[in-house]
């Protein structure tokens, strides 16, 4: 086990005993990384509110090969206020946490997939999220992981746009568009992530109850 600072993104978080939890955290320098972190229930004084999924951290960890690694304390923080302005934007911050952590493996640094995940977090800040957003998410990480799929198809032009640029809201969709996106890249979701997804079932419930 050695000490390590990293910049770090909380994915989620796990009540563990009376005052403990456990959290998830997608770091720039480790990849992705389980850590204890004692008594975040129990004393505000020592984690407070940071511990919240979206929340971008400096952290003091101290790091374990196999196993769980350590939350000494936190050094900085950048909360997203605007990410729980609306349901639609807090739905998707969710979804983007929860996918990243369902597909990445653990201790394995992919530093494109932390600026995706951060950009997404820093554009839903911003304003409201969109159907086109979760499309231009879900395939760059998608590309980043090695698991994108085939996009030969017309009307998957827009995606194939999407891997050129890598700014939110830059990439339009027609309605149909959309439509054969969604289902391409549900099912390689689904496909790779092997369970079902919190987070995705509430953007469900929030796209049905729009129409």
């Amino acid at each position: 086990m050695h000490s390590e600072q990293c910049q770090a993104i909380v994915l989620s978080t796990l009540a563990y005993g009376e005052s403990d939890r456990i959290i998830s955290l997608f770091t720039l320098e480790q990849g992705r990384i389980r850590a204890f972190a004692k008594a975040a229930r129990a004393s505000r004084r020592r984690f407070g509110g940071m511990l919240e999924p979206g929340n971008r951290l400096e952290v003091v960890l101290q790091v374990k090969e196999q196993g769980l690694s350590r939350l000494e304390r936190v050094e900085q923080t950048r909360c997203y206020p605007g990410l729980r302005a609306g349901l639609e934007t807090l739905a998707l911050s969710l979804y983007g946490c929860e996918l990243v952590e369902a597909l990445t493996p653990e201790g394995q640094p992919l530093p494109r997939l932390y600026r995706l995940l951060t950009t997404l977090l820093e554009h839903l800040e911003r304003g409201a999220a969109t159907e086109a957003d979760r499309r231009f998410f879900e395939i760059n990480l998608l590309n980043i992981l090695g698991y994108r799929p085939p996009l030969e198809d017309d009307d998957l032009r827009p995606l194939r746009n999407c891997l050129r640029t890598g700014t939110f809201g830059l990439v339009s969709f027609s309605d149909d568009e959309l439509i054969h996106a969604g289902r391409l890249l549900d099912r390689a979701v689904s496909l790779h992530t092997g369970r079902p997804l919190h987070s995705l079932a509430f953007l469900c419930d929030l796209a049905r109850a729009r129409k």
